[in-house]
């Protein structure tokens, strides 16, 4: 218990560095939405329980008042087996931590932002090349908590996260999302909107449906894992060379896209074993940004839903792969040219051929 109390304390201090030099990236109202629901795991609530709003104003002040001390610090390392490692060495962390039924997390998400949890892995298995981590319980997390993430061949699915995310969509239900929301719950004899207005009732159900979408975004990591239209440190070089910038995020839906649509990803495991909840809520789930390079999906799901033939899902995405991996040479290409030509002009040209055709781009007065 020692080590493990031992080991949080120091990921809780990566973590509130994170928190310190980071949270500022986000909206305010983001960032208090994100510090909601740290405030309900750290409680202990279920993501459908509302805290008393004074109670949880109070403690977002305490929360933001200990990153003060770590403004502008550097991540620190972490003893373990009485070695001092990098703390994002996460294979060699690992190997340390395995014959105490834990796993460790560590890497940069949406906006390169650090994030680090400690959590009791549950099972630990191989697919596809891949080593995929259950966290069943998290011990330690920060403000910037994914459902699943890949590092290299390592495949981290979170449970309780994941449970939060879906009670979000339901919570926020989106009106582009409704319909499809209402067809995924449909499949499991469910009214969504029911579920809405009594969370507890549906509790277990709940907990169910998140598992299953838990495991079908373990294949969208899969995906990832094996598409090659970015190789290597390419895609990383991209994100890191316009951060916080709408190439950014094109870069980002465009990998996603990519890993979806490849072979070994997600829509194809979705077809494969005839997923109609996995479908629906995959299309519920898709951002505006997704929507607008992809909607192809959506003219497919709405056939799909009138028919239920599943090779309008397979076509959809054997051409989609098609035109992703097209886009990400084309990016990749003008990405590279940097060297020779300076990065404000890559900048502008990707903008220009590969964004502004969107029509998403603000005019400038």
């Amino acid at each position: 218990m020692g080590t493990v109390n031992s080991l949080r304390e120091q990921v809780l201090k990566n973590c509130l560095i994170a928190e310190a030099n980071y949270a500022g990236t986000f909206s305010l109202c983001g960032l208090v939405l994100r510090l909601r629901d740290l405030y309900k795991w750290e409680k202990g609530l279920r993501p459908w329980v509302e805290p008393d709003s004074a109670v949880l104003l109070e403690w977002i002040e305490q929360r933001e008042s200990s990153w003060d001390p770590w403004v502008d610090r550097e991540f620190q390392p972490l003893i373990v087996g009485g070695v001092a490692r990098d703390p994002f060495d996460v294979e060699s962390i690992n190997a340390q931590l395995a014959d105490l039924g834990l796993v460790y997390g560590a890497g940069y998400v949406e906006g390169l932002r650090p994030s680090f949890f400690l959590g009791a892995v549950g099972e630990i298995r191989k697919v596809d090349g891949a080593v995929i981590f259950s966290v069943e319980r998290e011990i330690v997390r920060d403000v910037f908590a994914s459902p699943a993430m890949r590092q290299g061949a390592r495949i981290y699915i979170r449970h309780q996260p994941m449970l939060s995310f879906l009670w979000d969509q339901i919570f926020e239900m989106r009106p582009s999302a409704r319909s499809a929301l209402r067809f995924a719950f449909s499949t499991y004899s469910l009214d969504v909107d029911a579920v809405a207005r009594s969370p507890e009732r549906y509790a277990e159900a709940l907990q169910t449906i998140a598992r299953d979408q838990l495991e079908t975004w373990t294949h969208h990591e899969l995906g990832e894992f094996h598409e090659e239209a970015f190789r290597g440190h390419l895609w990383h070089d991209i994100v890191a060379t316009y951060p916080n910038t709408p190439i950014e995020v094109y870069a980002r839906v465009l990998k996603d896209l990519c890993a979806d649509t490849d072979d070994k990803g997600l829509l194809r495991h979705i077809v494969e074993n005839r997923h109609r909840a996995a479908l629906a809520f995959y299309v519920a789930f898709l951002r505006p940004f997704t929507r607008l390079l992809f909607p192809e999906i959506l003219k497919a799901f709405s056939a799909f839903r009138k028919s239920g033939r599943w090779e309008l899902i397979e076509n959809t995405r054997r051409t989609a792969k098609e035109k992703f991996h097209d886009r990400a040479i084309r990016l990749a290409g003008l990405h590279q040219q940097r060297h020779e030509k300076g990065v404000e002009w890559t900048r502008e040209s990707i903008l220009k051929e590969c964004i502004a055709p969107l029509g998403i781009l603000k005019k400038q007065p």
